[in-house]
């Protein structure tokens, strides 16, 4: 029987521990989704490396065509099927058991939201925990962060399908930025939010896609930015400001930076870490 909700996860040369550990993550939830896989043409197939598992549907490109595409050809597979909500997840990471449930009674409780993200524990590759990240206080808040970044991780996103019919799917015009313009698109036509609770674990790693295309990213970051700039808005240019000189700062300076800003800003030290180990 189909569920309400399906997971959308865009896969390229991933390896089977990687996926056994979010699929696994995946399966495990309280509240039961279904698993719409995309392999972006990985050299060794994903159906060589997955078990095949009723839950889980894998799609596959011929040719890498990256992650914008692959996420766009899931949206498109999961719309078509009739399903109400969408869960992004990244291969790698892990959902803690209860998201599915937590998100999907939110928008049950909220039929006018287009888009709710959560906090994430970000860990390194040997799942340390480095800090956590999000945006708590609303609409407001997240408007605010959104001038300079994204108010949450991309793997937390929960949204209805509805809402990419109205609003549309993810940009090709600015790549490795995709979830960035995405958000600030919901944020000015729809309405979005993020729960307190921390519902994903993310692995912060050197080999990622955002870490390898840091300069490509920071350049789409930029253009989005200038898209969307209010003129009268003083922050705005702060916030393109701040884009620029992350250009210019080494990228282990930065995510130093980037660390302390999270662990003063976002006071989840002790409030995040309760609910993560409820």
């Amino acid at each position: 029987m189909k569920r309400r909700t399906a997971f959308l996860m865009p896969a390229y040369n991933s390896t089977r521990e990687d996926l056994a550990r979010t699929v696994n993550s995946l399966l495990a939830q309280t509240e039961s989704a279904d698993i719409v896989i995309v392999d972006d043409g990985s050299r060794t197939p994903i159906s060589e490396l997955l078990a095949p598992h009723a839950s889980v549907v894998l799609l596959r490109l011929d040719r890498n065509q990256g992650i914008t595409a692959a996420l766009n050809h899931g949206l498109e597979y999961i719309v078509k099927s009739g399903y109400e909500f969408v869960a992004r997840m990244d291969c790698g990471d892990i959902c803690v058991q209860n998201r599915i449930e937590k998100q999907q009674a939110y928008m049950d409780a909220h039929p006018g939201m287009d888009l709710l993200g959560a906090f994430a524990d970000i860990v390194d590759e040997h799942g340390n925990h480095l800090f956590f990240e999000g945006t708590s206080g609303g609409r407001p808040a997240i408007g605010r962060k959104l001038r300079d970044n994204a108010a949450f991780k991309h793997p937390t996103f929960f949204f209805r399908t509805s809402s990419i019919r109205k609003l549309g799917g993810y940009a090709t015009d600015y790549p490795h930025a995709e979830d960035y313009e995405f958000m600030l698109r919901v944020y000015k036509q729809g309405n979005i939010d993020c729960l307190d609770d921390v519902l994903v674990i993310y692995e912060k790693n050197s080999s990622s896609i955002s870490s390898k295309n840091r300069s490509a990213q920071l350049q789409s970051r930029l253009r989005i930015q200038l898209k969307y700039l209010k003129p009268a808005s003083i922050s705005a240019y702060v916030g393109i400001a701040r884009t620029i000189v992350t250009l210019l700062v080494p990228a282990p300076i930065w995510a130093r930076l980037s660390q302390s800003y999270w662990d003063r800003t976002s006071e989840r030290g002790v409030v995040a870490k309760a609910r993560l180990l409820r």
